[in-house]
């Protein structure tokens, strides 16, 4: 065992992001939001909890260095859909970066949030701890280039509503929408439904849906659902689509349109390009 000898290294500005997620209940994420956890306020202290954690680093990881901490920051995010995102940003001058602790701040936030609404849910889970970005040293800078990545299960395209014809591929042009669909040209330039979704249709109606009928343009997979938020970009083969809307105005209580009505993704066409069944699909 040989701890690393940092003395000879010059100082400098270090930075370095982390994210991590807890998944719990929608109702648990209700009851964070009103403030009737038992134990006080989830977000502030548990915040709170993981500038802590980023200081205590050196005591209780042997081979991290004390350091001179410049700032500690946690954004966390509560999606309706029961999970909390935490991201934390950690920045240093010295002789050796931030990453553990940014990484253990996030951890030390969730592990926190767990204790404090383990009454409420006891199957809480912790998960997607990762480093984003650091900066600093000799390195330079370093950036996640993307967080997931997920794959095109089908394509289709039709010049009438209602079931679209499956295709190998189909060509996405800018400002209007796919060749040859008849939402082309429309403000809902492109569908795009999450398999995932799936999960969130009442089992009397999945029973009588084909989930690989296609009523949309494009059927992804491995992109989680609560990310795919209004104004999130998405690299979908060689097209790039900007989501604008998520579900209709008018839902649809039968078939495969129960689920698109309510959760498929309806985009713009900011670059064009082929799209074919088994390309990457890059949330950007």
């Amino acid at each position: 065992m040989k701890n690393v000898d940092v003395g000879k290294k010059k100082d400098t500005e270090r930075k370095a992001s982390a994210i991590g997620r807890l998944f719990t209940k929608p109702e648990v994420i209700k009851l964070i939001r009103e403030g009737k956890i038992e134990k006080g306020d989830v977000v502030t202290v548990s915040e709170t909890v993981g500038m802590l954690g980023v200081k205590m680093v050196p005591q209780i990881l042997p081979f991290c260095h004390p350091l001179l901490i410049t700032n500690i920051e946690f954004e966390t995010t509560l999606f309706d859909e029961g999970i909390i995102e935490v991201k934390g940003t950690v920045r240093n001058v010295g002789k050796t970066g931030v990453e553990i602790e940014a990484i253990t701040g996030v951890t030390f936030v969730l592990l926190n949030m767990y204790d404090m609404i383990k009454r409420v849910d006891r199957w809480v889970s912790i998960g997607d701890i990762k480093l984003m970005e650091k900066s600093g040293g000799k390195s330079g800078h370093v950036k996640r280039d993307y967080e997931y990545e997920g794959v095109v299960l089908q394509v289709a395209k039709s010049e009438k509503r209602g079931l679209k014809e499956k295709m190998e591929e189909i060509n996405l042009i800018k400002d209007f929408g796919v060749e040859g669909d008849v939402h082309g040209g429309s403000e809902r330039e492109v569908s795009i439904f999450p398999i995932e979704c799936m999960k969130n249709v009442p089992e009397e109606i999945r029973r009588t849906i084909n989930p690989f009928d296609m009523t949309e343009n494009i059927m992804i997979m491995g992109i989680p659902p609560f990310l795919l938020k209004e104004g999130k970009k998405l690299r979908i083969g060689e097209a790039e689509i900007l989501i604008i809307k998520i579900g209709k105005e008018k839902f649809v209580n039968e078939g495969k349109p129960y689920i698109v009505s309510r959760e498929g993704r309806f985009g713009k066409v900011i670059s064009g390009g082929r799209v074919r069944i088994g390309d990457r699909v890059i949330l950007i």
